[in-house]
């Protein structure tokens, strides 16, 4: 598996990023307009997905051409980093190189991670990405949930409420047909208890709030996803300055108060 490579390509439609910017609009009030000519940072995971049968597809509905073997039954998105270097324009035909980069052994789990380049219409590498998914079997169990509280205080906070709406929306657009994502009942066999907000999802969600009231031009982005986020639950965006370093710290909380997800933005000064 180490050894394949996969060539994706995609036509960068404007409308396509037009239906998200509609989707977001309900739960993030303060928005930037799509005006430019350039695709938004975050918006690149609506492109160059995987078109799979559903012959091929795993029986939880998720892709399984990356998958290490077909002893596992479950998937998370666990982390990732992105890193934008050239614009990616809209109405031009561009490519997605993929790669599977390392499979690690964690008990008795494979985490499998995955190096991307997209290419923009002109060839250039437009953006970098690593994405990290752990491939395992053990039922969602919530008293081995992390449980983890920010020590810094942060100088932006902003709450929404994902709902089982925007979660089908952001499916269809992504073409991506994991049931834990919009099949409640199927979500509830794997012991968790509601819908799973998507990983790339909360991506997009804290670049999109972030951009919203920041000017300065985003270079990076690392994450890692803490615990599940459910929808029609309240969720906290947050973000904290150092503007010394040329970052921002962010991290988004659940309603308990503790971490789901957490991350550094490094920006342009």
């Amino acid at each position: 598996m180490l050894s394949k490579k996969w060539v994706l390509t995609d036509h960068i439609s404007r409308t396509t990023s037009q239906y998200l910017k509609s989707a977001l609009c309900s739960h993030l009030k303060s928005q930037t307009p799509l005006t430019s000519t350039d695709v938004p940072k975050g918006y690149h995971f609506l492109y160059f997905n995987f078109k799979s049968e559903e012959s091929d597809l795993s029986f939880d509905g998720y892709d399984s051409y990356q998958a290490p073997s077909n002893d596992f039954k479950r998937r998370m998105w666990v982390n990732g980093e992105l890193s934008f270097l050239k614009d990616l324009k809209f109405n031009e035909q561009s490519f997605c190189v993929e790669n599977v980069e390392r499979v690690r052994n964690i008990k008795c789990a494979n985490l499998v991670t995955i190096s991307r380049e997209i290419l923009n219409g002109d060839g250039e590498i437009s953006i970098l990405e690593k994405r990290s998914l752990v491939y395992l079997n053990d039922l969602y169990d919530a008293s081995k949930t992390p449980v983890k509280k920010f020590t810094k205080q942060s100088d932006h906070r902003y709450t929404l409420t994902p709902s089982d709406i925007l979660l089908f929306r952001y499916s269809a657009l992504t073409f991506n047909s994991h049931k834990i994502h919009y099949d409640k009942q199927y979500a509830k066999t794997e012991g968790y208890p509601n819908l799973i907000v998507h990983g790339p999802l909360t991506v997009t969600l804290m670049m999109e709030w972030v951009q919203s009231f920041n000017d300065e031009v985003i270079s990076s982005f690392r994450y890692k996803n803490v615990c599940p986020l459910f929808v029609n639950q309240p969720l906290t965006l947050c973000l904290r300055e150092d503007d010394e370093n040329a970052k921002w710290d962010v991290w988004i909380e659940n309603e308990q108060g503790h971490v789901a997800f957490e991350g550094v933005i490094e920006y342009i000064k």
